[in-house]
């Protein structure tokens, strides 16, 4: 099968069908950020064209268009604020040449409304001062320790302006990030040595820095979310020794800690704020479709949030900004079917309408849900994910089961997500696992993927296939496996550990050699990154092998497409290159693309459109009905 599958592939693989779903479904989104001005009077949007990312104010009355600024040709903005009702804080970036990234650090620069040459600003902004529209924070580095620079926090004002401005304070240590309230001051620095040894300090009033959490003492991280809007309590990410991480309510003046929020599955996955963005009254909860959980279910401001939240059913709110008086406001909802709508809401007729959808060239009602699914491995851990089914049919649909990157610190979640609409709406079922090791679900779940590569967390994936399977849901006998990175690993070890179970494997930027991976790339160069390698794989030369694809490419007999962008210094092409060499010497040549100006993944649009094509006639060659030898359900 594997000579005809090549051969069959072989005159359309240059230049691959892709169809409009696929095109719609690849592009970037149109509308990226949009946030209304102080005074409730211009909407700012910031929209992606062809040429690059343009910022236009619009009447918020008349949505006309009444000024527009450009950062230029293939200009990128990576951050929209408002500075008073006249200026904006625009960070802004430019493509690099062929490559579709921009490669610097983005620079700052101050816009009033109305002037077409903006004022760059030769800092990075950190922030600013609620109330206050003629002064902006400022970082910059004041001096370098072993973790390397120590930042600074400046004010800044913007009619007199010097590249120092006033001192607010410095960090205690290199690395760290710091956390101001809203009279600009700074509250916290969160500093990660070489060791991954944690530090949370807190700043007093006497301008002196005192370390709440050390995670060499303690064992866990903790994390600042926010700070009230009265700026005594700091709300903190708190991880714990024995289960998903909690939020805790922290008072500057005594010191005192109270937890607030901790569920049994599910870590914290991201802030609700109050109406005016000051102040964080909740959080989203998985392991599913997210739920919203508050600390103070009499605040009037919980209250109305509740009420909005179920005036969008089926979808997450965010409150992406709001005038001073906090009656006006733009709130964007997104789902598992929608990348995105922008609202303006009215909070005192209760009224919304619609500004834009992310992507206006989708239709919303093709798109399909993810179903939360909950599998028990085999040695009983409860695993999370979920599934995505085409539109019906009388047959069982193939499957394709998509692994994750990372495999650390990333996890599927329920949000939308393109790879799995363009398979989906292609005919298969997509079945996305959360594997130990995947983040969300507490430090302890975590911890459970040191050292699995290739075993624990390959025999989760495998599980959840069965799974799948065994519930009637999927054709058995037509699965195929995808990832990248870490998920284009899984997949070819998938086709090593489990032939008979899948049909075919596909992989983008993955890694093949576990040992290479201490002498190729860019991980092992950090002190940082060496600790994160022997911690989460091992220093077992013999094992690791054990465990690379590249070291047993004659075990791999099923169709295999592997690709690999030329400039990715994360995992080399080296790897794609050494595995497809074993291959065609064990007599099992590889369908292969590189991409010339790629890195870890895909920025350009002719190469996503080149690569999901490919992709999905590799798929449905391999998964055509009465193909392949790919058994069903487990025993």
């Amino acid at each position: 099968m594997f000579a005809t599958v090549l051969f069959g592939l072989a005159t359309a693989w240059a230049h691959p069908d892709v169809n409009a779903t696929t095109q719609q479904l690849m592009r970037r989104a149109e509308f990226e950020q949009v946030v209304i001005s102080p005074d409730g009077a211009h909407i700012a949007v910031a929209s992606h064209t062809n040429d690059g990312t343009v910022i236009t104010v619009l009447n918020r009355q008349t949505l006309a268009a009444e000024f527009q600024i450009s950062p230029g040709s293939g200009g990128e903005v990576s951050s929209l604020d408002w500075l008073g009702s006249s200026h904006l804080i625009v960070a802004a970036n430019r493509l690099a040449g062929p490559y579709g990234v921009a490669l610097g650090e983005a620079t700052l620069y101050l816009v009033t409304i109305g002037q077409k040459h903006p004022i760059r600003l030769p800092v990075s902004f950190a922030g600013m001062i609620e109330g206050n529209d003629h002064e902006i924070l400022v970082g910059s580095c004041d001096g370098y320790d072993d973790d390397g620079c120590k930042p600074k926090i400046s004010r800044v004002d913007i009619n007199h302006f010097t590249a120092t401005g006033t001192v607010v304070a410095v960090a205690p240590a290199g690395g760290a990030t710091m956390t101001l309230d809203h009279q600009g001051k700074v509250r916290f620095a969160v500093a990660v040595d070489k060791e991954a040894r944690q530090r949370l300090f807190v700043h007093g009033d006497d301008d002196k820095w005192t370390v709440l959490n050390d995670s060499a003492t303690s064992g866990v991280y903790v994390d600042p979310m926010g700070i009230s809007r009265d700026n005594t309590t700091a709300f903190l990410v708190t991880e714990h020794k024995d289960g998903p991480d909690s939020i805790d309510a922290y008072v500057f003046s005594s010191g005192a800690r109270k937890e607030l929020l901790r569920d049994k599955v599910s870590d914290p996955l991201g802030a609700i704020y109050s109406a005016d963005q000051l102040e964080p009254i909740g959080t989203w909860f998985g392991p599913g479709v997210p739920t919203a959980r508050f600390w103070n279910d009499d605040d009037n401001e919980v209250k109305w949030r509740k009420v909005l939240n179920q005036a969008f059913p089926g979808a997450l709110t965010e409150i992406t900004s709001a005038n001073e008086r906090g009656d006006v406001m733009v709130v964007r909802t997104t789902g598992d079917r929608d990348p995105g709508t922008y609202y303006l809401l009215d909070r005192g007729t209760n009224k919304a309408r619609i500004l834009f959808h992310a992507r206006p060239s989708l239709d919303l009602a093709s798109q399909l849900p993810a179903t939360p699914v909950t599998v028990t491995a085999r040695d009983g851990l409860p695993l999370h994910g979920f599934i995505t089914l085409p539109p019906m049919s009388a047959a069982l649909p193939p499957m394709v089961v998509m692994v994750h990157g990372g495999p650390f610190f990333v996890r599927d979640s329920w949000g939308y997500d393109e790879e799995t609409q363009l398979l989906a709406q292609h005919g298969y079922a997509v079945l996305r696992i959360n594997f130990r090791g995947s983040s969300g679900f507490g430090k302890p779940f975590v911890q459970r993927g040191y050292g699995q590569w290739g075993t624990g967390m390959q025999d989760d994936v495998t599980d959840a296939t069965h799974w799948a399977i065994n519930q009637g849901l999927v054709d058995g006998h037509r699965v195929c496996i995808y990832g990248g990175s870490y998920g284009g690993y899984a997949a070819l070890m998938a086709a090593i550990r489990e032939p008979g179970l899948y049909r075919c494997a596909a992989g983008i930027a993955g890694v093949y050699d576990l040992n290479r991976l201490y002498s190729w790339g860019d991980i092992y160069r950090s002190d940082y990154g060496l600790k994160y390698l022997q911690t989460v794989l091992g220093t077992d030369k013999a094992q690791l092998s054990q465990r690379s694809p590249s070291d047993h490419a004659a075990e791999i007999t099923i169709p295999v497409f592997l690709a690999h962008g030329d400039l990715d210094g994360r995992v080399p092409i080296k790897h794609a290159r050494e595995l497809r060499k074993a291959m065609t010497k064990a007599g099992h040549e590889p369908l292969y693309t590189e991409y010339e100006y790629e890195g870890h993944g895909l920025a350009l649009e002719p190469d996503k459109f080149d690569f999901y094509g490919k992709l999905l006639m590799f798929l449905d060659t391999n998964t055509a009905p009465g193909g392949g030898t790919a058994a069903g359900a487990s025993p």
